[in-house]
């Protein structure tokens, strides 16, 4: 007969949640599961046949971790499991790990978005088309953790929260987070807004001409960002053949380097000066 797994409860955060260690492995758990911590105290030994629950995973680790432990602590244990959940969704959808930390912004974010429905509020979402655009992979699986939200809660949740939880999953697939990922989709806004104000024509959010200049704006920031070099045998005659253009694109640049503190390179001018150009022939303006 194989021997029960047994584990050392390190803290109780609640009723619901304990986080406990392996005595063979050392390896630390969380526990979820309905009175799991309820009349237990730390030191207890448990075994793991002995005792119901519902999710178990490692907690995060590093400089979050105190962070993730006042989270477990004061966010409904339902919030952390349905959590749990749609991280594993998007991780085995996408073939690859998620930087650890989503579990502290995605946990904190749909318990707050819960609390503001269940009392009637809904919060806009100025970037819901740039997201959709720019992230659509993500917006699909952002779309499916809104589903089980929908069922396990059993609530009707607008679609702008589907564009919050995309940010989230993009920014824990690149590893910089959600304020990096909504800083980029709010410059590309404004960057789409100085395109529509200077060709006079505002462009359909489901127009292919948009999906190509939002994507195209999103390239070329990270070109920018990362200092690729990226040379531009066409400039000269760029520059005088889409003067127009060239002109908008330099606009482009000036907001850019403003926001990212950096020099947009000639030839990545004149790439997006291309680019808006076919635009701007397209539009007929």
């Amino acid at each position: 007969m194989v021997a029960a797994v047994k584990f050392e409860i390190k803290k109780i955060f609640n009723n619901n949640v304990i986080l406990a260690v392996n005595l063979k492995s050392d390896q630390e758990s969380i526990f979820i599961g309905k009175g799991i911590g309820f009349s237990r105290q730390q030191g207890d030994l448990i075994a793991k046949d002995k005792f119901e629950f519902e999710k178990e995973f490692s907690p995060v680790q590093g400089e979050k971790r105190d962070n993730y432990f006042q989270l477990l602590a004061e966010v409904d244990s339902e919030i952390i499991a349905i959590t749990e959940e749609i991280i594993t969704m998007v991780s085995a959808e996408l073939g690859e790990e998620l930087d650890q930390h989503i579990r502290i912004g995605l946990a904190d974010h749909i318990a707050f978005s819960l609390k503001r429905f269940k009392e009637g509020i809904e919060v806009a979402n100025p970037f819901l088309a740039e997201t959709r655009t720019l992230y659509s992979q993500e917006y699909k699986l952002a779309a499916q953790a809104v589903e089980m939200l929908e069922k396990h809660f059993k609530l009707s949740i607008p679609e702008s929260e589907v564009g919050f939880i995309t940010l989230h999953i993009h920014g824990a697939r690149n590893q910089h987070g959600v304020s990096k990922t909504l800083k980029n989709t709010t410059l590309i806004k404004k960057l789409v807004m100085e395109v529509e104000k200077n060709l006079g024509s505002q462009l359909s959010y489901d127009s292919l001409n948009y999906a190509r200049l939002v994507n195209h704006l999103r390239f070329a920031l990270e070109r920018i960002e990362g200092q690729s070099d990226n040379p531009n045998p066409l400039l000269e005659n760029i520059k005088e053949s889409f003067a127009f253009s060239f002109h908008l694109a330099e606009k482009l640049a000036v907001i850019i380097e403003t926001e990212f503190n950096c020099q947009v390179p000639e030839a990545e001018k004149g790439y997006l000066a291309l680019h808006l150009h076919r635009l701007k022939r397209d539009l007929k303006v």
